[in-house]
């Protein structure tokens, strides 16, 4: 099995919109594709057009509910079944944790039940836990989306932090390519951050670069992959090319695996803890408190997304609302964020702040600068 986990640690950079578009485009070439959703938040799921929240999922497979197969969708586009995610996930961590050989529980499902497939794409969540440890156990291979931004180094450095530690925990070797996503082509700073990666990093980097097109969002709002939505769009032309990247590319040695790990050894995520403590003090240090208020906005509800948030409103944002004003509090690291309100249900810019940017749907984004404090 080809078995290949689409992971950055770090949150919008296309790792769900590459895992079902690649999906799609492979299934375009006859080959027969399993994605899994390891993502509580389900959007592959959402992004092949399973809205139904309430599917049983892994959590139901390791918790013995039911079996691997019950728990496939078949079909979910050409040449591609499904494995959804449901909000149980996110309890997977302590199901697990008086579980012998909880960190490979995904991999022996998938060397029972996983034989059917040419290709099997798992879409990981941007954090590390014990799910995102289950699928890199899996993986034969890591497809790590990047996106041109400030950040984009860090994200592949922790992950490559990951990967180290498997490396000398299970003995297993993981190669890991980078896949520029979001790419602009005219802009400096893509073909600088490239290279970068290239001279910094033990990666390796895909020829192809996903360029970046209002069609792979509205493809998203409507459930449809490029191939069915788009498929004459830029985007949908990079990954035919990825796919055929991919299938030209020679299967990566299985992996070395230590013996007699079937007994309750501390977890990878502990083995990390005094490390990641560190960087994570460091990042908290970095990040500067923003309090925005709104004095008059005179609504029922007011939420906020941006580029600080994933763009899913409200998400780590404290709200306040004191003598009829509004007030978001959340933290971010210094720089420029676009973001959007969602005033009573309708997207729109902000119409305290007359810093704006033109948006790829062809509306108004506001700006927030976010300075560095020291």
């Amino acid at each position: 099995m080809n078995i290949m986990a689409i992971a950055n640690q770090k949150g919008g950079c296309g790792k769900t919109t590459t895992t079902i578009n690649l999906a799609a485009q492979l299934g375009q070439q006859e080959k027969q594709v399993l994605v899994i959703d390891m993502d509580p938040q389900g959007h592959a799921s959402l992004g092949l057009g399973v809205s139904n929240r309430d599917l049983p999922g892994l959590y139901e497979v390791f918790s013995d509910e039911v079996n691997f197969y019950d728990i496939v969708l078949s079909g979910v586009c050409t040449g591609v079944d499904l494995v959804p995610a449901n909000i149980s996930l996110a309890m997977l961590e302590s199901l697990l944790d008086d579980q012998p050989g909880r960190e490979r529980q995904l991999l022996d499902q998938l060397e029972q039940f996983g034989g059917l497939y040419d290709y099997i794409l798992i879409d990981c969540p941007p954090s590390l836990d014990l799910l995102s440890i289950n699928a890199l156990r899996a993986a034969r291979q890591i497809l790590a989306p990047v996106e041109a931004s400030c950040y984009a180094l860090d994200g592949i450095r922790q992950l490559l932090d990951i990967v180290n530690l498997l490396r000398e925990k299970y003995r297993i070797d993981l190669p890991v390519k980078v896949l520029p996503t979001m790419f602009d082509i005219h802009t400096r700073f893509s073909q600088t951050l490239l290279t970068q990666i290239r001279e910094q990093l033990p990666v390796g980097v895909s020829a192809v670069r996903i360029r970046q097109t209002v069609r792979v969002r509205e493809a998203a709002w409507f459930g449809k992959t490029l191939p069915d939505y788009a498929p004459e769009c830029t985007a949908a032309y990079d990954y035919r090319r990825l796919a055929e990247e991919v299938m030209q590319a020679p299967l990566p040695p299985r992996n070395t695996r230590i013996e007699n790990e079937n007994h309750i050894t501390p977890l990878l995520t502990d083995t990390l803890t005094e490390d990641m403590a560190m960087k994570e003090h460091a990042e908290q240090v970095r990040r500067q408190m923003v309090v925005l208020t709104f004095d008059d906005i005179d609504c029922r509800r007011l939420q906020i997304a941006g580029d600080f948030n994933d763009w899913i409103p409200d998400r780590d944002i404290e709200t306040r609302h004191i003598n009829g004003h509004w007030q978001k509090v959340f933290t971010a690291e210094p720089g420029v964020y676009e973001y959007r309100l969602v005033i009573d249900g309708k997207w729109q810019a902000d119409p305290t702040n007359p810093a704006e940017i033109p948006n790829e749907l062809g509306g108004i984004n506001s700006l927030l600068q976010v300075p560095v404090h020291h």
